[in-house]
């Protein structure tokens, strides 16, 4: 089903059987701004949706500013936990090119691992049906 979204580098879809949030960039963020707002826009469907399992498909953005990492540790991660009022994790599953994994394993995955970070877990693959896998193993 598809989700209604003013927002142009954003794809938002609900997979109902999978319970699972599908959120595919469209094309790299103009700004730090633009990327910021869209993830909001990914939270506010799946607070909408009561989801917390998310394919977060950023093949088409290239390797994002090294700061935004923390902006989702320290801003985006407690409004994700406050947005749910849950001691359930949500899931981020991240899919990207290959060329960009070492951007996610060496510096978003680390960052989100923080121990102050209790409610948002996250992996990246190269595969969409690895990264579906496991979504719903976590489910």
């Amino acid at each position: 089903m598809r989700l209604s979204i003013p927002f142009s580098v954003l794809d938002l879809s609900y997979r109902s059987q999978g319970h699972t949030l599908v959120a595919r960039w469209r094309e790299q963020p103009g700004s730090d701004e633009e990327y910021i707002a869209s993830y909001r826009q990914v939270l506010a469907a799946a607070v909408q949706r009561q989801c917390r399992f998310w394919l977060l498909d950023m093949r088409r953005c290239a390797n994002n500013c090294p700061r935004l990492p923390q902006w989702l540790l320290q801003e985006f991660c407690p409004e994700v936990i406050a947005s749910f009022r849950t001691s359930q994790q949500v899931y981020g599953a991240y899919l990207v090119f290959p060329s960009h994994v070492p951007y996610y394993t060496d510096i978003v995955l680390p960052t989100l691992a923080h121990p102050a970070n209790t409610g948002y877990r996250a992996a990246a693959f190269i595969d969409e049906g690895l990264t579906t896998t496991w979504i719903r193993n976590q489910q």
